[in-house]
Order: structure tokens, then sequence, then C-alpha cells
């Protein structure tokens, strides 16, 4: 977790104060959200004993009907790929870490295209 040090001679106004604050959760939302939404989708891949990018790929060509859970596995799964974009998005804007996105990305696929 990120540590801020205040000292007197350093103490922010209050506006900039809340904007760090502000600033601070919505990283951490980010990553709260595609954790949370990990555990659903984990839960509803353990229950169908099906891959959630599988799963979507087959919904949405409407081979998995329309029943309620479905919908909501469909929608979950969405929402992970928005967060999962936005993270990677962010992560690539700082200099060190965006080149080893691109090489775990890389590895990736590699792995997948094994399988």
């Amino acid at each position: 977790m990120a540590k801020i040090t205040l000292t007197q001679k350093d103490l922010p106004n209050p506006n900039d104060f809340k904007k760090w604050l502000e600033q601070t959760e919505k990283r951490h939302s980010t990553i709260n959200d595609l954790f949370n939404l990990l555990r659903e989708l984990v839960a509803f891949e353990q229950e169908h004993q099906l891959v959630s990018e599988i799963f979507y790929a087959r919904f949405m060509r409407g081979e998995m009907g329309d029943a309620l859970p479905f919908i909501k596995w469909a929608g979950r799964y969405e929402l992970y790929l928005e967060a999962k974009q936005e993270l990677e998005s962010k992560i690539a804007k700082i200099p060190q870490l965006g080149s080893q996105l691109v090489k775990i990305s890389h590895a990736e696929k590699l792995l997948v295209s094994s399988v």
C-alpha cells in the first residue's frame, strides 16, 4: 500500500489533499474491482466447468441461451475486460512497467497458443 508522509513544511491545501485521496481511491478501486470480478468469474467457471473466455464467445454467438445467470456471467466478463484494459493502460504509462507488461502479455499469448 502507498504511504504518504507529510510534515509541517509540506502540508497540502485542503483541495490538493482531497485530490490525492480521490486519486488513491480510484487506483485502489480499479484493482479491487478486477479482483472481485475475477472471484465471480472463477465461481461461474467452476459451477459450469467452462472458462469465461470460451463461455463468452459461445454466449455472443447465441449458443448459451439467455438464462439470467448466463447474462450476469457475460456482463461480469465484459466488466472484467474493461477493468483489465484500464489497469493495463495505466501500467503502460509507467515506462519501467510498460515494457514488462508487453513481455508478460507476449508470454501469455505464447502459453495459450501452445495449449
